[in-house]
């Protein structure tokens, strides 16, 4: 199970053995702080407390100083360490306390109990399965599945393969394993007597109001935002930044340039499409600030990396930019172990397209009188949302949590009818709204937030932890590249979810506070160029080889088991003839296949 990371930790590993209580503990190590002594798993003094732990702990050295004024006694300096003597000073709380990304297990001999802790943000995964009599834990579930008794008896979870098919990703707590789950992001369980216990040590809270005005708030922000980065640059191993040339990463290299006495190394994709190009506002920034800058073009004789990096998911994953963030991460770990990121900042300030499109819709909606809206609502039933037409209908007449959901929706009810093998979908029909109620569920808990505030709620509660951070962390730890996100640090996430929506985005404007901040420190045309996203050209890659690669996976006959063989050859003729660009569906049905035959489900 351990060698299954060895991709997560090249440089060390150890094992705790408790053979008289059938407990054991394997670490992989990719060595970041404290390189010779911070080894794990790691104890206590007495040897009672036993650590293993993914991630970066960034206050562990304020931790430390208040340990030790308690009387610990630390052997190491790595930030391990204060998770033990966390534990011993602070019991279960220990975890509100660490600013940081992490995965944690943690074995307390003494009360034969078992913890395990997740980031508030979800930057790091962790994975478990129960079956009434054996407990195992994993960062992925490619180390579960070694284990005889998760192996025999894993299952596929019919709510998780329709949210797939919903949304491109499976979110927390599932997997596509019936009997494999998340522990969510912000929580810990508690493993104990044979029983589970769940607990939520963070949450947004809904109630909190910034008390000063506009400037205290920026002057605040950009305090906490270059606190972040400074914190995130601690490290015993050379440490870099992704630079894309949007508006995020560029702004964590400025930072990074204020807090270092050197250059700060930086690192670009490009490709050969104009239109998915950045790297003119990547050289600007770069430029300006004297970083060490390496770029590479990413073209489609990359392709043959695909199969190999959609397996190390171990789930179907439908996010095309895994494949840039991968090779981006292959090219950065040739220069430095550690690389900072601007991932979060879309989901807090207000950054993504649909956000603006959500803010548009509801300009035109609202020019319709009550009526209309009122009989668009009714007739919607009647297409029971099962075409494109019902769908435009429906946005006159729903409201706004509906047109959200469905605007980041990729298969209508009546396509996954089309689709799915009749028994499938039969199986799924039974909860079909499952992935739609999910979605409903972030709304109502957001319920006194206005609409531009629950938008961002929802995809910091999903589509960041179970779509972008996945993407991140699998993508650079198949690397051995450490990736942090100071965007993510958790004073600046309760901080910019305290301010109005109006002083962070408005019809036409994104991330309007966190410019402001910014303005001083990046080229205006990298500030006021339109957001571009880091996306695959897979629409033009999918007409040569890589079309040819996936057709042959995706006519498969095998594939008749789980898929409409005549709807998946639409799907392929259409594309290939380009009546439509059917890119991402076919990724996301390529994906699946590539899972299914690895697990032997074909």
């Amino acid at each position: 199970m351990a060698n299954a990371l060895i991709h997560r930790g090249p440089d060390q590993e150890g094992f705790y053995i408790d053979k008289n209580r059938h407990v054991g503990l394997g670490f992989r190590r990719l060595s970041i702080i404290d390189l010779q002594r911070g080894n794990q798993p790691l104890t206590n003094e007495d040897q009672t407390v036993w650590v293993v732990f993914n991630g970066e702990i960034y206050n562990f050295h304020e931790l430390r100083k208040e340990l030790e004024s308690c009387g610990h006694r630390f052997k190491t300096d790595s930030d391990t360490e204060c998770i033990v003597h966390g534990y011993e000073a602070y019991g279960d709380h220990v975890f509100s306390k660490l600013n940081g990304m992490f995965a944690i297990g943690l074995w307390d001999e003494r009360k034969q109990r078992l913890l395990l802790a997740r980031d508030r943000a979800g930057e790091k995964p962790l994975h478990y399965f129960f079956d009434g009599q054996t407990f195992t834990f994993a960062s992925e579930i490619k180390s579960l599945l070694l284990h005889p008794t998760v192996n025999k008896s894993k299952t596929i979870d019919w709510e998780a393969f329709d949210e797939f098919f919903s949304y491109g990703f499976i979110s927390a707590p599932k997997t596509i394993y019936k009997d494999i789950n998340k522990v969510e992001p912000g929580h810990f369980l508690v493993f104990e007597n044979n029983k589970i216990i769940h607990h939520n040590y963070w949450q947004l809270d809904f109630g909190s109001r910034f008390p000063g005005d506009y400037e205290e708030a920026r002057a605040e922000c950009a305090r906490l935002l270059e606190d972040a980065v400074k914190i995130r640059m601690i490290s015993d191993v050379p440490l870099g930044a992704f630079l894309s040339g949007g508006v995020d990463s560029s702004a964590v290299v400025a930072f990074m340039a204020k807090c270092s006495t050197r250059p700060v190394k930086t690192f670009s994709i490009g490709f050969r499409e104009d239109d998915f190009d950045e790297r003119k506002y990547a050289r600007q920034v770069a430029q300006k600030y004297n970083t060490q800058h390496t770029e590479l073009v990413l073209t489609a004789d990359y392709s043959p990396y695909v199969e190999h990096l959609l397996l190390n998911f171990d789930e179907p994953f439908g996010d095309t930019s895994a494949l840039p963030t991968h090779i981006l991460a292959k090219l950065t770990r040739e220069h430095v172990t550690v690389a900072l990121s601007g991932d979060g900042s879309d989901e807090l300030f207000g950054g993504y397209k649909n956000y603006q499109a959500m803010l548009k819709q509801i300009q035109r909606v609202n020019r319709f009188p009550g009526f209309l809206r009122t009989i668009a609502k009714m007739v919607s039933v009647f297409f029971i949302l099962d075409t494109r037409l019902g769908w435009k209908v429906l946005n006159l007449g729903a409201d706004e949590p509906t047109r959200f959901i469905w605007s980041v929706t990729h298969l209508t009810p009546l396509e996954k009818k089309n689709l799915f093998a009749s028994d499938i979908y039969r199986r799924i029909s039974t909860h079909k709204e499952y992935p739609f109620k999910k979605k409903y569920t972030d709304f109502n808990n957001a319920y006194n937030y206005d609409f531009g505030k629950q938008m961002h709620y929802s995809d910091f509660r999903h589509y960041l932890p179970d779509d972008i951070l996945v993407k991140v962390d699998r993508a650079t730890m198949l690397a051995s590249l450490e990736s942090r996100a100071p965007f993510l640090d958790h004073r600046v996430i309760e901080l910019v979810f305290s301010l109005p929506t109006a002083w962070k985005m408005k019809v036409g404007q994104t991330k309007i506070i966190l410019k402001d901040i910014l303005r001083p420190l990046l080229p205006p045309e990298v500030l006021e160029r339109p957001k571009m996203g880091f996306a695959l050209p897979l629409k033009y890659w999918l007409t040569d080889q890589l079309f040819t690669y996936f057709e042959r996976e995706l006519l498969n006959p095998q594939l008749k088991a789980f898929f409409n063989p005549a709807s998946i050859k639409g799907y392929l003729d259409q594309h290939k003839t380009r009546q439509r660009d059917n890119s991402q569906i076919v990724w996301f049905l390529a994906s699946f296949a590539f899972w299914a035959r690895k697990n032997n489900f074909l």
